[in-house]
This record gives C-alpha cells, sequence and structure tokens, in this order.
C-alpha cells in the first residue's frame, strides 16, 4: 500500500492551522508586558513610638501608626492610621490632664509613579486636641515630579527626590467650649499644596527620610498649614527597625480655635515591623 504525500493546497493549510494554534497558545511580547506591569507588590507595617519626660515636668506621650500600600507600574496606592495619646501630671493639683490627643487617617493613589511625572489624588480625616480640631477632611489631587531616583533598590528602601503641586479643598470644625458662638479658623478652605520628600540610605544600614509639607489658602499665603516629618531607621532584624522622628506640624489657625499654640511638635523613639 502506497501511502500519498497531501497535497501542496493541503500543507499549506496544515501550516495555517498550527500558526493559528501556536498565536493562540504562545505568550505574545504584549500579553508578557502587560502581565509585568500588572505585578503588584504589597507593603504593610505597624509602628509603635512614644516619649517620655520626668523630673520637673512629667508626661508620657504614645503614638501608633498602621500602613498599607501597593505599587506596580500603572498605580500606587497607600493608607495610613495613626493616633497618639498622652498626659502629663498638673504642677498645681498633681492631677494626669490630657495634653495629646489626635487620630489621623490618609489615603493616596498614585498613577504611573515609575514615570518622571506622575499624577496623584489624595484624601485626609484628622481630629487633634492639641489645635483644637474636632474634624478636618480634605481631598485633592496634583502631579508629583521625580527629580532624582536610582536604578537599582538597596535593602529593599526604595530611594528617591521629588517635588509635587496640587490643589485640595478642606473642611474643617474646632472643639468648642461655648456652642452659641462659631469658632475662628474653621469652615471651607481651598489649599495649594506644596511637598518636598527626599529618602536615602546613609552607609550600609542607616535609612534617613524626610518631608515637607505646605500648604497656603488660594487667596491668603499668610493663612496656611505646615508639616515636616524628619525620620532616622536602623534595621534591628529583617523586618524590624529601629526609628527616630522629629514630626512638627504648624496650623497659622489653631490659636484663633483655642489652641495654645501654632505648633505641635514631637520627638518619638519607636519600633516598626514590616510584612
Amino acid at each position: 500500500m502506497t501511502l500519498r504525500r497531501p497535497a501542496p493546497r493541503t500543507r499549506v493549510r496544515h501550516l495555517q492551522a498550527l500558526l493559528l494554534l501556536s498565536a493562540v497558545l504562545l505568550p505574545h511580547p504584549g500579553h508578557a508586558q502587560d502581565a509585568a506591569a500588572e505585578t503588584t507588590t504589597w507593603r504593610r507595617s505597624v509602628e509603635t513610638s512614644g516619649s517620655l519626660l520626668y523630673g520637673a515636668a512629667s508626661q508620657r506621650v504614645l503614638n501608633g501608626m498602621i500602613s498599607i500600600g501597593s505599587e506596580s507600574a500603572r498605580r500606587q496606592l497607600r493608607a495610613d492610621v495613626q493616633s497618639g495619646y498622652g498626659d502629663a501630671i498638673d504642677q498645681v493639683s498633681g492631677e494626669r490632664r490630657v495634653i495629646v490627643r489626635n487620630t489621623r487617617g490618609t489615603f493616596s493613589v498614585d498613577l504611573t509613579p515609575r514615570a518622571r511625572v506622575s499624577p496623584f489624588a489624595f484624601g485626609l480625616a484628622e481630629t487633634s486636641l492639641q489645635q483644637r480640631l474636632a474634624s478636618r477632611y480634605s481631598a485633592g489631587a496634583g502631579a508629583k515630579l521625580t527629580v532624582w531616583r536610582p536604578d537599582s533598590v538597596r535593602g529593599g528602601f526604595q530611594e528617591d527626590g521629588s517635588i509635587s503641586l496640587a490643589a485640595l479643598g478642606e473642611e474643617t470644625r474646632a472643639i468648642r467650649i461655648n456652642d452659641t458662638t462659631p469658632a475662628a479658623g474653621t469652615g471651607t478652605r481651598y489649599r495649594w499644596s506644596l511637598r518636598a520628600r527626599y529618602r536615602t540610605r546613609i552607609g550600609e544600614s542607616l535609612r534617613f527620610s524626610h518631608l515637607t509639607l505646605y500648604q497656603p489658602t488660594i487667596d491668603r499665603v499668610a493663612r496656611y498649614t505646615m508639616e515636616s516629618t524628619t525620620t532616622l531607621a536602623v534595621p534591628l532584624r529583617s523586618a524590624i527597625e529601629l526609628t527616630l522622628t522629629h514630626r512638627e506640624r504648624l496650623d497659622s489657625e489653631a490659636m484663633d480655635r483655642g489652641a495654645p499654640s501654632n505648633r505641635d511638635g514631637q520627638f518619638l523613639f519607636g519600633l516598626r515591623a514590616s510584612f
């Protein structure tokens, strides 16, 4: 029995079918790039910190923060919740009184975070006894310019330097002693938001980060809020760091709401666990 070879036209059809099957089953280079772009890295951390004064003045402050975030080539998400409490002994009565009680929650989404210019949006909700804030809510959007970022990440710590400009709307309500009169320093504000951030490693272990945030109202530059946070972190183990943080917040209208000062600063020692 003699086998017949397929006709040329039949062989062409077989080849076309094989090419079609390969196109369906084999990954396309563009699909591989999309998959790489969609690779998401999750980061979570818990930090507790505090300070203690004794002697002529006796006071204690305790802070906690929980952070969760994800990052891919397409977007970066981050959410933080911070809370603080502190008390001190009254030198006259000898009783302890609350001097610090605050809670702050923030959320941000950064589009194309690895690009040189990246749009972003953010929101904030907070209360603060020190600044006499019953509530403050704000939300806005803007763009970030990354001026420096190394090609490689050393020790899992992203180094960069960036500046950003945004616009936001804010609603503030004060802690009132007398509810019959409206408190100053409250209401709706529209602000610019200028932020500068720098993160780098010093030597093989020390990690340094600094952030300054300046938010004047659009109609009056002298009416502003400002925040500065500087942190040094030293890894103790693979997922645990010793932190030293100086945090200072300024609100030009805090005293109008009855706060003892427009400035609220803290110097804290803490531990941070990442997972």
